[in-house]
């Protein structure tokens, strides 16, 4: 077959199955292709099997006015507080106008959350959303958001997953599910085609997220079924736990499997047998070896593939913007022993791909310290080795391996979790913990030791660890020291130092969610070209509201990030029109993007954030970075921020504008949120 779509063998504890890309394959498949040593890409590895239905004219079952393709056509709304499960037509005028996933999530949830709801009470929403693109041929549309109110920062949050989840909802006949109210007892969710029900859970609580999974799978006599988990971080309320799917993906930012912990639900298993409709299969399947040719002969997509995420280590650390013990510093002396290719030689067993993937970047690496000794799990991923590793000094694979092993188990963030527990290393260094908090164990900066213990106290709340998962913010604000949290609006930096990387700043600090890097992932375009340029101000501004615009199309359409490395925002646009049969034009992209991320700023506003929450740690403001590559740079945010704001289109304090809001299609919403922000 011409232009890179060979056969691939997709291969499982059920056995394998070789079939053509372009035919219906099984989807229910995840690749395991076994290691080659070196840091080159594997052959073979990746495509999860997609299903698709070519017929013209929409979605089984109706007719579609303006998407010939693309939607299952409904969504499951699940009331745990009556214990109530209403099938509802997928709100078609909002795919049109936001596209899918973050952005109609966005929507559903700024129209049917009150201001300030609390976090952790009942009335919080999660709502799960696929995109047009999930589950079809398009490489990497296995995406789904959650949307929610972050217990972490109080702000809208959403939060990405990839894995089989996304599609196999769609398979099953639902393009998402919006879950709210509070069971009395514990639950999970069972979507089984077209059928959903809630069962008993009483029995799967306090358990671990890989062992809440296999009950459930043994339960339903089924190996393939698709499951979300919380582990007893999310049941416990840690304020950054997340939500496990496919043993080794998860909704992991914000705290969502608290959300879903306070509610009492423990799981969402789904079963499905069904197909995506496409508007023009044959435009998609020439779209899409096009995309396959680009991506077998892309330096990023082979690297990637060879290494996982860790490719990133070197470059980031050598450059010196690789947070290291609480972001005092931007280069760790132990970089070269987490590099994705010294990983490659001296640690990873496998490769594991999400549906529809051919670079296939998730790596297996076995547990072979702590109480998870003998498992395996996917990663460790670059963020983790960044903020459980050189952010709290930890230079031993081994070691970081075994965090991430407790923290998908538990069920929490590793880089939250990561960021926390530096925090407290440093309190420690400072004199404000002691030794008996931590069980005797003296929690410094390098301690392998100090990080498991710290990890395993927070997953249980036992000890410190019931301060620590508070997040650092609250955390270290009860020490008497809020200055030592490294966090935008509750929420953990990620592992970008912005003193080597200052756009990265201004991402952080505008983020509606807290400190994420992927709201605007800035650093491979500040650190091309010019050397000095990454350290400058000067069109950082534009850069942020740029790729805030293509991230929130990316987002929306349910593709995974890293494709944007080698698709352009056209190459996705065309793939949507062979889906759905609506073609847009990059300007009406950026628009559509421009409008989800106005959307997100209105919630916010209406809950009452203003400028002083686009902030960032005073240490990044004022403290010039020590040493290294970046030595003596600070983060000039108050040019950035302002510059940003006039792009915009907002005033002085942060507040969008009456007319930009106009020009936008967002007055009611603008109206809504100035109402609920007066009172």
């Amino acid at each position: 077959m011409p232009g890179g779509l060979p056969a691939r063998l997709h291969q499982d504890g059920r056995g394998g199955r070789r079939a053509a890309a372009l035919r219906s394959v099984r989807r229910r498949t995840a690749v395991r292709a076994p290691l080659s040593r070196g840091c080159h890409p594997l052959p073979g590895a990746g495509l999860g099997g997609p299903r698709l239905s070519r017929r013209p004219g929409g979605r089984k079952g109706g007719t579609m006015s303006e998407l010939q393709g693309g939607l299952a056509g409904s969504l499951l709304r699940v009331d745990l507080t009556y214990g109530t499960i209403r099938r509802e037509p997928t709100p078609e005028a909002l795919y049109v106008r936001r596209l899918g996933g973050r952005g109609v999530g966005a929507s559903l949830l700024f129209d049917e959350l009150a201001p300030s709801t609390d976090p952790l009470g009942p009335a919080n929403k999660l709502i799960f959303l696929t995109g047009a693109l999930t589950g079809t041929l398009a490489p990497g549309a296995n995406k789904m958001c959650v949307t929610f109110r972050s217990p972490l920062s109080e702000t809208y949050s959403f939060s990405l997953c990839g894995g089989h989840l996304a599609p196999e909802l769609k398979f099953a006949g639902y393009d998402g599910i919006v879950i709210e109210g509070r069971a009395e007892q514990p639950v999970y969710l069972w979507v089984d085609r077209g059928h959903a029900e809630l069962r008993a859970a009483g029995h799967l609580w306090g358990k671990f997220t890989h062992e809440t999974e296999d009950a459930i799978r043994a339960e339903l006599r089924d190996r393939a079924v698709r499951v979300a988990v919380i582990g007893p971080a999310g049941e416990k309320g840690v304020r950054f736990a997340c939500i496990q799917a496919d043993a080794h993906r998860e909704f992991g930012r914000g705290g969502p499997g608290a959300v879903m912990g306070v509610k009492n639900l423990k799981a969402i298993a789904v079963r499905g047998t069904g197909e995506v409709p496409v508007a023009d299969g044959a435009t998609l399947a020439r779209l899409v070896e096009q995309a396959y040719a680009l991506l077998a002969q892309h330096p990023k997509a082979r690297l990637r593939r060879a290494c996982g995420t860790p490719e990133m280590v070197e470059a980031t650390n050598r450059l010196g913007y690789w947070a290291t013990r609480n972001f005092s510093g931007g280069w760790f002396e132990e970089a070269e022993r987490l590099s994705g290719p010294r990983l490659r030689e001296t640690l990873y067993v496998g490769d594991r791909s999400c549906y529809g993937c051919p670079v296939a970047c998730g790596k297996l690496s076995p547990v072979t310290l702590g109480r998870l000794v003998g498992s395996t799990i996917e990663g460790p991923e670059f963020e983790t080795l960044g903020l459980l590793g050189a952010n709290c000094g930890v230079g031993e694979p081994a070691a970081i391996v075994a965090a991430t092993a407790l923290c998908d188990a538990y069920g929490m963030d590793t880089m939250s979790a990561g960021a926390t527990v530096s925090m407290a290393m440093e309190a420690y260094e400072r004199g404000l913990l002691a030794p008996g908090d931590l069980g005797g164990v003296e929690l410094r900066f390098g301690s392998d030791e100090a990080l498991l213990a710290a990890i395993e106290a927070i997953g249980e709340r036992r000890g410190l660890g019931d301060l620590l998962a508070e997040g650092a913010r609250r955390a270290a604000e009860q020490l008497g020291a809020p200055d030592l949290a490294m966090h935008v609006k509750g929420m953990e930096l990620a592992t970008y130092e912005p003193r080597g990387v200052v756009g990265m700043g201004l991402t952080y600090a505008i983020s509606p969610k807290g400190a994420h890097h992927m709201i605007a992932p800035t650093m491979a375009a500040e650190t091309a070209g010019e050397p000095s340029r990454r350290l400058r101000a000067d069109g950082k501004a534009a850069l942020v509201a740029e790729t805030q615009s293509i991230m929130a199309l990316v987002d929306s359409l349910g593709l995974c990030a890293s494709m944007r490395f080698v698709l352009d925002p056209h190459t996705m646009l065309e793939m949507h029109a062979a889906v759905t049969g609506r073609l847009l034009t990059e300007a009406d992209a950026l628009r559509i993007g421009e409008n989800i991320l106005q959307l997100e700023r209105l919630f916010n506003v209406r809950d009452g954030f203003r400028r002083s929450a686009d902030t960032l740690p005073r240490r990044l403001l004022a403290e010039p970075m020590p040493s290294g590559p970046s030595a003596g740079n600070t983060v000039p945010l108050e040019t950035m921020l302002g510059e940003y704001y006039a792009l915009m289109g907002w005033d002085s304090d942060g507040v969008p504008g009456l007319d930009r809001m106009r020009a936008l299609g967002l007055e009611a919403e603008w109206a809504a949120a100035i109402r609920g922000q007066t009172g």
